[in-house]
């Protein structure tokens, strides 16, 4: 995810996923986001896929204040999507 700061003070952030596959995504930082002024970062998602069917969750992040500035409340709607599936490690028949 794509996220930039336009103003002059740092933004920070505390993430929270919610919903039905909540527990299958992550951010690889832990679960704070900062975004520094003027600035713009990717914020990468992390998923374990536990099923084939698509995952689906809500990452919630809530701005807490840093030198007396807060940003708005950022929502977004992910969905996983199997397109390959490889095996970890290859099996030999013996006859």
């Amino acid at each position: 995810m794509y996220l930039k700061n336009p103003k002059s003070h740092t933004l920070a952030y505390s993430a929270i996923f919610v919903g039905r596959d909540a527990d299958d995504f992550s951010l690889p930082k832990g679960n704070t986001v900062t975004i520094p002024p003027t600035r713009e970062d990717f914020i990468n998602v992390e998923f374990t896929i536990r099923f084939l069917r698509p995952a689906e969750a809500v990452l919630i992040l809530i701005s807490n204040k840093v030198d007396g500035v807060d940003g708005a409340t950022l929502t977004f709607s992910l969905k996983s999507e199997v397109k390959n599936i490889d095996p970890l490690v290859s099996l030999r028949v013996y006859d």
